[in-house]
């Protein structure tokens, strides 16, 4: 992991950064994120944050922010352990609409750090009713000239820790990225999923919604009778989660 350098130290520009590495391939951005199904009774915790997996947390660490693209368990290990702050770049409207990351700092419980979510939207636009499409769309879109100048005023130090989330982790991710690469920014990691797969796995609090897992149906319970109200009935497991496509179907401009 580079290291925070001081404010008034020039940031250490490596030799290969995070957006550069990804920018010519945009699969890792593109790829649809596998989820397992959602469980209660849940042995695995490979892959996931929990904040005594001290060699996870660890690992993360060592591998960001060159590996350049985290996923919503690793971006959530970055946050709550290393000092990430997200940046969100969604519109305002989507923020109105469709849902924001949490804005109380005091009720996140499970978050310790004075880092927190902070929001410059890449490209402003209005949500609207469109009558071809028989439906509301992102519409009136205008790229945001001035979001390199906002983001360097919330984070004037270029070594900031910086999480880049867009709705989905595709379009405004990589033009945000590049944008802050471009910038001089040296600590910027991209949102795989954004918001939206994010919002899947941790609520307001940032608690975990729930475990990944495989579920089972029982059909013999060992009761006294029949039907789920006998005595001594009872269920470990319930249906997975839906939801609904994890893409934004908008087609976003480009914001320059």
């Amino acid at each position: 992991m580079t290291t925070i350098a001081s404010a008034n130290v020039a940031p250490q520009r490596a030799a290969l950064r995070a957006t550069k590495a990804i920018a010519p391939s945009r699969a890792a951005f593109v790829a649809k994120p596998q989820r397992a199904k959602r469980g209660i009774n849940v042995q695995a915790r490979a892959g996931l944050y929990f904040a005594d997996d001290v060699e996870y947390i660890q690992q993360i660490a060592a591998e960001y922010p060159d590996k350049g693209i985290a996923n919503w368990e690793e971006a959530r290990c970055l946050f709550s352990e290393h000092g990430y702050n997200i940046l969100d770049i969604r519109c305002a409207d989507e923020l109105d609409v469709i849902g924001n990351f949490p804005r109380d700092k005091a009720a996140a419980t499970e978050h310790r750090g004075d880092n927190w979510f902070h929001h410059v939207p890449i490209i402003n636009a209005t949500y609207r009713y469109d009558s071809e499409a028989g439906k509301k769309l992102m519409k009136n879109q205008e790229g945001n000239r001035g979001f390199v100048d906002e983001v360097q005023k919330k984070f004037p130090d270029k070594n900031a820790r910086i999480i880049i989330a867009c709705s989905d982790g595709r379009n405004r991710a990589i033009q945000a990225l590049e944008a802050l690469d471009d910038a001089g920014y040296v600590n910027i990691v991209g949102l795989r999923g954004g918001y939206n797969m994010w919002n899947r796995t941790w609520d307001a609090k940032l608690r975990r919604r729930n475990l990944p897992g495989t579920f089972e149906e029982e059909w013999q319970h060992g009761a006294d009778g029949c039907g789920v109200h006998a005595t001594g009935a009872s269920f470990a497991n319930q249906d997975a989660f839906q939801y609904a496509d994890w893409k934004d179907e908008t087609d976003w401009v480009n914001w320059r």
